[in-house]
């Protein structure tokens, strides 16, 4: 349905300004990536309305969106399974419960994931150079520091999910 939307968004686009614009099948691409994420969003909002944890359900995703974005990790290639997965995992994060003492123990590990791993998968797919990858890691580092200051367990247990991701390879790229 998603992919069906951006051709037909990108095709409208294209005959508007064919000279102007990029090739359908790249405005396509980039149509999918936005509409699938748009879609996460949406159905993230909702269903924590429901779920009654809307506020940390929210704040836990734009962290993990933000540290996600300097880290790098592993992509699911098919689109819709990624915004499910996504949805899955922002929506139960604040429904797993750990103990102060072990968020303090998490926020350690995941630090560490980080100064091993991150970024990950970046080389191959961002357009950022590599002179910048040592940057991103202490990006990445005291984003999951932070939660040192806050103590917040649904941060802790979105860091683990996206600790998790940096330890796989993907097919078409690096890994760093």
């Amino acid at each position: 349905m998603i992919e069906k939307l951006a051709l037909s968004i990108a095709t409208s686009i294209k005959r508007v300004d064919a000279e102007q614009t990029p090739s359908i099948e790249v405005m396509k691409f980039s149509l999918i990536t936005i509409l699938h994420t748009l879609s996460a969003v949406v159905l993230v909002i909702i269903i924590s309305l429901f779920l009654g944890k809307p506020w940390v359900t929210l704040y836990g995703m734009g962290y993990f969106m933000f540290l996600r974005f300097f880290s790098g990790g592993y992509h699911i290639e098919k689109s819709s399974l990624c915004t499910a997965l996504s949805v899955l995992l922002m929506c139960a994060a604040p429904f797993i419960p750990l103990d102060e003492k072990y968020v303090y123990m998490v926020n350690i590990a995941n630090l560490l994931m980080m100064l091993l791993f991150a970024p990950a998968n970046i080389k191959g797919f961002a357009r950022i150079p590599e002179k910048y990858f040592p940057i991103l890691k202490l990006v990445s580092m005291a984003i999951v520091a932070a939660n040192f200051l806050f103590n917040n367990p649904t941060l802790a247990v979105l860091t683990i999910f996206q600790s998790v991701l940096l330890l796989f390879k993907q097919r078409g790229g690096e890994t760093v």
